[in-house]
């Protein structure tokens, strides 16, 4: 085999298992994560534009913004999508929809709705709201009352 040869094939093999040798690289002390998504809805209606914090009893917070149908996935950083297996405390916060700020209207949503969801659910010191992260892929649908 001439060195053309070998290189070229040296280079194909090291292509091939680089793939191999990078699964189980990640952050060692990096908790267990579980991807959750669900939606968030209030009188069976999906509540957009809504930032769904997850705080854990400890470690650090996952967060989603619900889409226009009220859809969510978490995010725990820039590397991992889920959140910390664990009891947590979800609470809400909605998003401006405009450069100055204000909320705006938001489909579905009167202001007396937004308001009182915002006293309910706005804070990690007062929501009702207490889940329990347990599984990857877990589905967890959040009624607004």
């Amino acid at each position: 085999m001439n060195n053309c040869t070998f290189a070229r094939s040296s280079s194909a093999i090291a292509l091939l298992l680089a793939p191999l040798l990078l699964i189980g690289c990640g952050d060692p002390d990096a908790p267990e994560i579980a991807r959750v998504t669900g939606q968030v809805t209030r009188g069976g209606k999906p509540v957009p534009n809504l930032t769904v914090n997850y705080m854990p009893t400890d470690g650090r917070p996952s967060w989603g913004i619900t889409d226009s149908q009220g859809n969510y996935e978490l995010e725990y950083n820039a590397d991992y999508k889920g959140a910390k297996v664990g009891h947590h405390k979800v609470y809400v916060v909605f998003n401006p929809t405009s450069i100055d700020g204000s909320i705006g209207d938001v489909e579905g949503l009167t202001t007396e709705d937004r308001r009182a969801i915002q006293q309910k659910y706005g804070s990690e010191q007062t929501t009702p709201l207490e889940v329990d992260v347990t599984e990857d892929r877990q589905v967890i649908d959040l009624e607004l009352d």
